[in-house]
């Protein structure tokens, strides 16, 4: 923003025009607001924002602090009056005045709040803050009210309006005491001087009037120097009384002097209009803000103001004794009706006294007059009627006056009209019926030229009130209402319905059910997929179909699609989405038979990565937990993971597992990853347990767990069918045979049918495979990437992995090479099967 003004202390950046200032009873705290619809707080002492004030949803035309500095009051657009709680700056009440609200003030005791502003009637309203109701209206004005306060002392009231008047209630019984109607124009501001023996009131007639509020009389008159044009937008009295500080047009704030009756000084620094200012309660301080988005302070004492006594000045008496008066003779203008295109009105003139002009002046300011007598000057024009006045002062101090009045149609309307909704429908957020009533008022004082719902012409009644139809969908609607005046001044207001849209429709079309009874259809399938195939329509169109969360085609409102099909019951889940977004959902219930095999499949997998005595591994038990989850979630099998068990932990479980009661058609897988170990002295393989020692500690190997003993348990288990798959150093020891081979061209050549299992089931199975032979394997395993690879598969076409199917993909693998064979009590043709769910 630049450097500060001469004089200035501070620049707040409010970030939008600021139409309102107000400073806390204590000094430490200043409120703005403006066109953003919130209000800001402001710390004086760090000069940094305290925070920010939202609620209001247009612009915030006034605030003030209550006397005790707890409570905030804010004046808005939106027709609401705000009470906030300084400290937490929550919303303590909303008070609907009825129309929009320019002004706002606190009584001396804090206990009533006063309001006005915009509504039909031009009242004032008064509101009770310990009850939160509706108190008193000062119904009188008959234009929009501008600015309202109290008087210091509590029993009077000060209101004015557009409708050039300014008027003192009495507070006790609401009676009107006095009606001021002198000014000319729209009166934007009116302030009570401490003692609350005096007002003074601004207007865009360009003047200042200081009015005894006593007797009503208006007892001083004055314009602000340096230009026809410059009108002030607000005033305050400063603590003491004695000066009188303006917001100007010009963008400067100016100082008067009370006693003096004229300007003291001029603050520069604002760049647009000055639209608010306030006095800290010292006096010290001077706020301003404006058109050009900040709030400066000033320091008052930087402009050596001194307040000074009443001075009485005399003229000597002339020495001749003249009581004749000037004559004037007025030249232009002829007629008395001008364009109201035009602003500023040439007044030319002569004068003629003999004993000498002294001063001309036309509307109070003086003008420079030729020898010969004759004078020029430029009036401002306002809409409607313009007195002017001429008068003319000789040495002798006698007076001649000269007045006329010129019409400017008008006066010049730059207020759009104020549209207000029915209160039924401020509430009013959800609807069912597509054909909707819009109903409400529209108000602005040179009348509504039309108004559009929509863009549809309405029709307006006498008073202002339209009521019209509008065609709701579903989803979100917005009703947008436009109003324009005579002078093409425009406003718009918007209401949001919303209809509930509950989605496209979904039929299933493929594959075919009957319904029964209200039961939930259960259609049964015995193939490894089908083709679902529906119809789905909506009046707002379909953007998406999902079938089992994946987005599937839609063609002429028809979608088709595969899916897989697991054994048992599966759920498929249809949702629609539609061009509003809403979404509706459909479920089928498909049976996959599985009626040829009843048994349970068991996995029991052992990981050993830290040991006692051993090396410790990084990835055994990561393997283990990647081959259970497939296992289970592929493959539905009860799994059960050890890790880092002893070598009696082992046996525990493995006895555990012995004494199952299994079916025929059971199956047990086994795996186990870890250290391993071979023996050349006793030729034997052996598995190493958490707790194992070193061989150079254990000659006997007692606390290892040998491959003969593990292959003599499982042998004996009285589970049908065993599947070991060991991942450790010399796990191919375990009494290998033929490994059976394949190529990836004919890994699932052969597809099993229900009589291949039924067959397969009946033989006894124990099958082994391991990921190396007698020679060490790495911490990384390959072997578990491919056997995971092979699990992932799930067997092809009939969903059945075989262990020929398993040993294809292992043939890859080279260094150490994986072995698998039959053992114990195998039974020629028998296998261990993977079914997928």
């Amino acid at each position: 923003m630049g450097s500060l003004p001469a004089g200035a202390k501070c620049r707040f950046n409010h970030g939008v025009s600021v139409y309102t200032v107000a400073f806390s009873p204590d000094g430490g705290l200043l409120a703005s607001a403006g066109n953003n619809n919130k209000v800001i707080i402001w710390d004086i002492m760090s000069r940094k924002e305290r925070g920010t004030i939202r609620g209001h949803t247009k612009s915030v035309k006034s605030v003030v602090f209550s006397p005790d500095g707890q409570k905030l009051a804010s004046a808005s657009h939106d027709g609401y009056v705000r009470l906030w709680d300084v400290s937490s700056r929550n919303r303590l009440h909303a008070f609907l005045h009825g129309g929009w609200v320019r002004s706002v003030a606190f009584s001396p005791d804090g206990n009533t709040l006063v309001s006005g502003g915009g509504d039909k009637k031009g009242s004032i309203t008064l509101w009770d803050i310990q009850e939160n109701r509706r108190k008193t209206d000062f119904p009188g004005h008959v234009g929009n009210v501008e600015s309202v306060m109290f008087s210091p002392n509590g029993q009077l009231l000060a209101s004015s309006s557009r409708d050039r008047t300014v008027k003192l209630w009495d507070v006790s019984n609401q009676q009107l005491r006095k009606n001021l109607t002198k000014h000319k124009n729209v009166v934007h501001a009116v302030a009570f001087s401490p003692d609350s023996k005096t007002i003074a009131t601004s207007s865009d007639d360009y003047t200042i009037k200081l009015w005894n509020t006593s007797s009503g009389e208006n007892v001083a008159d004055f314009k602000i120097a340096g230009g026809m044009n410059v009108r002030a937008l607000a005033l305050k009295f400063s603590p003491n009384g004695k000066y009188l500080a303006l917001a100007c047009s010009d963008n400067t704030v100016r100082l008067f002097s009370v006693v003096e009756r004229k300007e003291a000084t001029k603050f520069r620094g604002h760049n647009g209009a000055v639209y608010s200012i306030a006095f800290s309660p010292d006096g010290k301080t001077l706020a301003s803000g404006g058109q050009d988005r900040t709030v400066l302070l000033w320091n008052i004492s930087h402009f050596n103001i001194i307040p000074p006594d009443p001075i009485h000045n005399s003229k000597p008496e002339p020495i001749a004794v003249d009581t004749i008066p000037p004559t004037i003779e007025i030249n232009s203008p002829i007629g008395r009706v001008v364009p109201p295109e035009i602003e500023q009105l040439l007044i030319r003139g002569e004068v003629d006294d003999d004993n000498g002009i002294n001063v001309v002046k036309v509307n109070d300011q003086e003008v420079r007059v030729s020898a010969e007598g004759k004078f020029t000057s430029s009036v401002t024009l306002t809409g409607g009627e313009n007195e002017i006045r001429v008068t003319a002062t000789d040495i002798y101090d006698n007076i001649g006056t000269k007045r006329f009045t010129v019409e400017r149609p008008g006066p010049i309307d730059t207020e759009p009209p104020v549209i207000t909704f029915d209160n039924t429908l401020k509430s009013r957020h959800h609807s069912q019926n597509a054909r909707f009533t819009v109903k409400g008022s529209v108000d602005d004082n040179n009348g509504v030229d039309e108004l559009k719902v929509n863009d549809e012409l309405v029709t307006i009644s006498v008073e202002g009130e339209f009521t019209t139809h509008v065609q709701l969908k579903k989803g979100k609607n917005v009703i947008r209402v436009t109003a324009t005046d005579v002078q093409g001044n425009m406003d718009t207001d918007s209401l949001t319905i919303n209809i509930p849209n509950l989605g496209p429709k979904i039929r299933i079309l493929e594959p075919e059910f009957g319904i029964s009874r209200g039961l939930k259809p259960i259609i049964n399938i015995n193939d490894a997929s089908t083709e679902i195939v529906g119809e789905v329509k909506d009046e707002d169109g379909v953007s998406e179909v999902r079938v089992n969360g994946r987005k599937v085609l839609v063609r002429e409102k028809v979608f088709r699609t595969e899916v897989s099909l697991n054994y048992g019951d599966n759920s498929i889940h249809i949702t629609a989405t539609d061009g509003l977004g809403a979404l509706s959902e459909n479920r089928i219930l498909i049976r996959r038979p599985q009626s040829y095999r009843t048994g349970k499949d068991y996995a029991l997998l052992f990981a050993v990565e830290n040991y006692d005595h051993w090396p410790n591994l990084r990835y055994p038990v990561s393997d283990a937990e990647k081959i259970q989850r497939d296992l289970k979630y592929i493959y539905g099998f009860q799994t059960e993971l050890v890790n880092n068990p002893t070598k009696e932990e082992i046996f525990n479980k493995v006895r555990e597992y012995a004494e199952k009661l299994y079916d025929d058609d059971d199956q047990l897988f086994v795996f186990f990853a870890g250290h391993g170990h071979f023996d050349d002295t006793f030729k034997e393989g052996y598995l190493v347990a958490r707790d194992t020692n070193l061989p150079a500690n254990d000659n006997g190997l007692l606390s290892y767990v040998s491959h003969s003993r593990i292959r003599d348990i499982i042998d004996r288990m009285n589970c049908k069918h065993i599947f070991l798959v060991m991942d450790t150093c010399y796990s191919g020891t375990f009494d290998r045979r033929i490994a059976m081979r394949g190529s990836d061209e004919d890994i699932y050549k052969q597809q099993l049918t229900e009589g291949d299992v039924k067959r397969i089931l009946e033989y006894t199975t124990r099958w082994y495979l391991t990921s190396g032979q007698k020679e060490q394997v790495p911490d990384v395993s390959k072997f578990v990437n491919v056997f995971l690879d092979a699990l992932r598969k799930k067997g092809g076409q009939d969903k059945i992995l075989t262990i020929e199917e398993i040993l294809s993909f292992m043939e890859h693998l080279d260094k150490p090479k994986p072995h698998a064979s039959g053992f114990g009590s195998d039974e020629p043709g028998s296998d261990f099967l993977f079914f997928a769910k």
